[in-house]
């Protein structure tokens, strides 16, 4: 008899930078892990490989980290709490996408952050929002 992979939903909260969604699990041979950083105050989500990117860490310091509770988020500096697997959270979590309208003048004359999407200067080896480096 066949076993099927059981599908799973997306789940309404997801990495800030990725997309990860929160209900993705780890498979033997992908190398990120199932913890995610949340923050309660400015509801937002990262996955562990993306919140060491974001705190210039790495991931394996940042989970070490992250396991002590040193961890602030970068935007409010509150405490971030990091969560395995969390599927049910007190908040929905809104794409920084939707959030911004997009002009069609910014488009020709601003690159974009290819790990956060947002806008930066032409000819900029760093991201000014997230700190990762492009190209």
């Amino acid at each position: 008899m066949l076993r099927r992979k059981k599908e799973r939903t997306p789940s309404k909260n997801f990495c800030v930078i990725c997309g990860r969604y929160t209900n993705d699990k780890k498979f033997p041979k992908e190398n990120w892990t199932n913890q995610f950083f949340l923050c309660r105050n400015c509801n937002k989500v990262w996955c562990g490989a993306c919140m060491g990117q974001v705190t210039a860490l790495g991931p394996s310091k940042a989970f070490k980290l992250g396991k002590k509770g040193k961890v602030n988020c970068p935007d409010c500096s509150n405490f971030v709490v990091m969560v395995k697997l969390p599927e049910r959270l007190p908040f929905t979590q809104i794409s920084p996408l939707e959030t911004a309208p997009i002009s069609s003048e910014g488009l020709i004359s601003k690159n974009f952050c290819k790990f956060c999407g947002e806008g930066i200067p032409e000819n900029s080896t760093y991201c000014n929002g997230c700190g990762a480096k492009q190209g």
